[in-house]
């Protein structure tokens, strides 16, 4: 639970979120130049004794307020990664595994790694902690377990020493990833949030579609887009969008559950969507070792085609429920142009020309910050004074804090997984049980995706699970790129998944509707988010990988793809010029998904539902009425 902190306590974490992120800044800047270990080791110094003070340790009255237990964990946790600064010379030179632990290591490493499992326990929530105590209990006991499971064993001296003093355990590579690739986005929507930008989105949104019908819905799609976008957090994206959007949605006629169900929707998709998915394009595209706009590349065709079959499932579940359509006020887009977008236009024009020139993503993002500011010293109105950018180096530092845990605890669950082997036990499995049929290893693969997810954010997720199912995927024949795709896809998931949905949950919490029956809406309505994976798994072009593509590719597209898009909508959402009947909708998606999937056979099968479902709502006939009025005017 997140406290609001107020005065003394308050105003020294604000002090310490603001150092935090000036060190950050600095080694994006400049890079590492106290070294990589204790760079390492003071932002996580830092970091992990504000979560303490930060998150809340349960829901009692004694556990919300700032208390002893909260005060020992932070001393602890200064004092144990205070430990390895002062000590960085003797950790440098010692032999891993070979020079034998001190008394202190052992006891400063204990500290560590329980404070960090504590921390997670309070930021990201009980499900990524025990996940992390079930891989300690697997390394300790794990030699007791039977064929294909069970290994040599390892001691406490062999844990202590990985996760505690080398860089394949909390100080693993996902803690660099935060720093370097993902707190400058944090910086970067703080920003445009603090200025006001985002406000902008909203506006334009509702500048497109002020009569349509559903336009609360339709503008929550384009504006939770953009801000979704320079967020990457799904449930912080959720409450940003939902807040404005979902009372308008409930007011022109949606159940609360649908308008908490499409805001959480379009928190999560927007991770999927290029320039940026959140931050996460720039993780991908370190693992995968190529460069950013590859990824970009990549995820646009797969990202176009979940939001247009999304949109038309919106428009029509607004045809089902009769949403009359109601005049917003509009705000000249000269107005919004000038009130905050161009500042958006300018700054995603200066990162995407710093990247496309192969600058380190980190600093390409710090150029486009920094022109930000500038813009907001600037402008006359709502200038951006020092009391304005502290507030936005406190509030980056603050932010920074969750996903910093998380990606501790990702080096712990990587390290494991790597080290134990037990990655490869699982790549094995799924390649034992889907080596006669890839969709069924497929479908294993997005399954474990899911659950192992659950209560952890993407980036760790992705992180997690690209190491121990995409191996296995690669040796069944799919190409990295899907691999890795394929793996993002599923981890970005699980916050409209239930029962950890957070972004549903927080959809349902401004909606004032259960959140469970919220996350089944949100699952419904963004559905297609599960298949489109498969779709590029078994047609790479869909990936935008130039030698996939043939004529062949391109009719599928034109005749089976989009038209199935379109049938799927309109079975997801009981609607297509009318209501669908039972037998109507079932067809709808069967013939959607078998238009989708590049089975021959079930292509056709596919394409005849559809002609059925279209003759049976009558759509020839209405097409054919409308040709021939415009051809008598």
């Amino acid at each position: 639970m997140n406290r609001n902190l107020q005065g003394s306590v308050g105003k020294i974490i604000d002090i310490l979120a603001v150092l935090l992120t000036l060190f950050a800044l600095q080694i994006i800047v400049v890079g590492p130049t106290l070294g990589y270990n204790v760079s390492l080791a003071i932002f996580l110094a830092i970091a992990l004794p504000m979560t303490f003070f930060i998150y809340a340790g349960g829901h009692s009255e004694f556990m919300k307020k700032i208390n002893v237990v909260d005060m020992i964990f932070a001393v602890l946790s200064v004092v144990s990664i205070g430990y390895l600064v002062v000590r960085a010379n003797y950790i440098l030179t010692r032999v891993e595994y070979v020079s034998p632990l001190s008394i202190t290591d052992y006891i400063m490493g204990i500290i560590a790694i329980i404070a960090v499992l504590e921390a997670t326990r309070r930021a990201i929530g009980l499900p990524m902690s025990v996940v992390v105590l079930v891989l300690f209990g697997y390394a300790s006991f794990g030699q007791y377990l039977p064929a294909p499971f069970g290994h040599a064993g390892f001691t406490l001296d062999w844990i202590i020493d990985t996760m505690y003093l080398t860089s394949r355990g909390i100080f693993g590579s996902p803690l660099w990833v935060v720093i370097t690739l993902a707190f400058p986005f944090i910086f970067y929507g703080v920003i445009l949030e603090q200025m006001g930008v985002l406000k902008s989105f909203l506006d334009f949104a509702n500048r497109l579609f002020g009569k349509s019908q559903g336009a609360p819905a339709k503008t929550a799609i384009v504006a939770g887009t953009f801000m979704g976008m320079a967020s990457g957090m799904p449930m912080s994206t959720t409450y940003l969008i939902g807040f404005p959007t979902i009372p308008e949605m409930k007011k022109v006629g949606y159940p609360g559950r649908t308008a908490g169900a499409i805001a959480a929707v379009v928190g999560t998709a927007a991770q999927l969507m290029p320039p940026m998915l959140g931050v996460a394009a720039f993780i991908v595209a370190q693992y995968m070792g190529v460069p950013y706009i590859k990824v970009a590349q990549y995820t646009l065709l797969p990202a176009l085609l979940f939001y247009f079959v999304f949109f038309i499932t919106v428009h029509l579940e607004s045809k089902r429920l009769d949403i009359k359509a109601v005049e917003t006020p509009k705000v000249p887009y000269k107005d919004i142009l000038l009130g905050g977008f161009h500042i958006f236009i300018i700054t995603i024009a200066i990162l995407l020309y710093f990247l496309l020139k192969f600058y380190p993503v980190g600093l390409a993002a710090f150029y486009a910050c920094t022109v930000a500011l500038l813009f907001g010293v600037a402008r006359k109105k709502d200038r951006l004074t020092l009391k304005g950018l502290y507030a936005i180096f406190a509030k980056t530092g603050k932010t920074s804090v969750y996903i910093a845990i998380a990606c501790a605890s990702a080096g712990i669950i990587t390290g494991f997984l790597v080290e134990t082997g037990l990655n490869l036990k699982f790549a094995n499995m799924v390649i034992t049980f889907g080596q006669n049929s890839l969709f069924l290893a497929l479908v294993l693969s997005a399954i474990a995706i899911l659950v192992m997810s659950m209560g952890m954010p993407s980036i760790p997720a992705y992180i997690t699970s690209i190491a121990i199912f995409g191996p296995a995927l690669i040796r069944l024949g799919v190409i990295p790129e899907v691999a890795h795709i394929f793996s993002f896809y599923y981890a970005t998931l699980y916050s409209i998944t239930p029962p950890v949905a957070f972004a549903s949950y927080a959809g349902a919490q401004i909606a004032g509707e259960d959140p469970m029956k919220t996350g089944l809406v949100a699952v419904r309505l963004g559905i297609m988010t599960y298949i489109i994976p498969f779709v590029f798994a078994y047609s790479p072009a869909y990936l935008m990988i130039p030698e996939y593509w043939n004529a062949y590719e391109v009719f599928r597209l034109l005749v089976f793809v989009l038209p199935g898009l379109v049938v799927f909508a309109a079975g997801i959402s009981g609607y297509l010029t009318r209501t669908l009947t039972s037998l109507e909708r079932s067809m709808a998606v069967a013939g959607g998904l078998m238009l989708l999937l590049p089975f021959s056979i079930l292509d056709y099968i596919g394409f005849v539902l559809m002609v059925v479902v279209f003759f049976k709502q009558g759509v020839f006939t209405m097409l054919f009425n409308r040709k021939k009025q415009e051809s008598a005017a």
